[in-house]
């Protein structure tokens, strides 16, 4: 591709999740806007966040509405049960939130560099292997990340101790893990393989309707405020509807104390064709409303920080 071509593309591109210039330098700066949007994403979407959780594994609330869970949480513990279990997720989506955009925008920024790997795949309306590559790289990097802190979360939201059902049980998080740093840290990764598969059926879909509404949709894309609200609001909330099958499914394998999925081969698998079989599809999407309801806006405010960090750095 020759530097002429490369301007025209940069600038069809207007609007991407990632820049084309130094993987390094692309890698640093999506680390640090992931970061923003990690740190504003959890507290606008945490309650939403707990209701949904709530409604898909704790068992008082199995038959409740939407309406129903939010006002017996209200009626119970108040504004502190929306938030309960909210210091795990605020440190960890800061974390996993920055290394997931510093993975994506570093691979993807590698990737547009070689020539067989930025130019469009055929039949798929201009899509690149970069962005396909850069959102696989971005999910190994986000659920690694994120799955032991969820892991906890889900604990937390529905009254249970992280470490409840395990070796460690009956002590701190910390003394148990110090105690026996191996079987307890694989302990907190339980669930990590349906966290892996909801994580790159999210991010994949995510990165992709980006990719085409950035090519194909420029006016709203880039519109202030509307553009990145546009990108974390539509475009993520969307993707959930892949991925939440995934979702639910890992917070039933995450919140079981009772050790039966632990040792079970293919547990993924098995779990969420157990949820179909007993409940349909309406059993695999429980929790969506206020899940989606969590990701439009907290993902939607949080794109608008992250947008205007990458703005003002890159225009510094």
């Amino acid at each position: 591709m020759s530097s002429t071509e490369r301007i025209q593309q940069d600038k069809s591109l207007h609007g991407a999740m990632a820049g084309t210039e130094s993987p390094w330098k692309e890698a640093v700066l999506g680390f640090a806007s992931g970061a923003v949007l990690g740190l504003v994403s959890p507290i606008v979407g945490h309650p939403l966040d707990t209701i949904k959780t709530k409604m898909q594994v704790d068992v008082v609330h199995q038959h409740s509405t939407f309406r129903q869970t939010v006002q017996s949480v209200w009626r119970v513990d108040g504004v502190r049960g929306f938030y309960r279990g909210f210091l795990p997720p605020l440190m960890g989506s800061m974390a996993y939130r920055g290394i997931l955009f510093s993975a994506y925008s570093g691979a993807y920024a590698a990737c547009e560099h070689v020539p067989v790997l930025n130019q469009p795949i055929p039949f798929t309306g201009g899509l690149r292997l970069s962005v396909i590559i850069g959102a696989v790289t971005a999910s190994f990097a986000r659920a690694t990340i994120e799955s032991p802190l969820d892991f906890i979360k889900v604990r937390n939201q529905i009254g249970k101790q992280a470490m409840q059902g395990h070796e460690g049980d009956g002590g701190s998080l910390l003394k148990s893990i110090l105690k026996n740093p191996l079987s307890n840290i694989r302990h907190l990764y339980h669930g990590y393989t349906a966290t892996l598969l909801r994580t790159m059926g999210l991010l994949g879909s995510f990165f992709i309707m980006v990719d085409y509404s950035v090519r194909y949709i420029p006016e709203v894309v880039n519109a202030p405020l509307i553009g990145p609200f546009f990108k974390g609001g539509i475009c993520a909330t969307t993707a959930w509807v892949f991925a939440f099958p995934f979702e639910t499914t890992k917070s039933v394998i995450q919140s079981d104390t009772t050790g039966k999925y632990t040792k079970m081969k293919n547990s993924t698998w098995k779990v969420l064709n157990k949820i179909f079989r007993e409940k349909g599809l309406k059993g695999l999407y429980r929790g969506f409303g206020p899940g989606a309801s969590r990701s439009f806006v907290a993902n939607g405010t949080s794109m608008i920080a992250y947008a205007w960090f990458q703005d003002t750095i890159r225009k510094a």
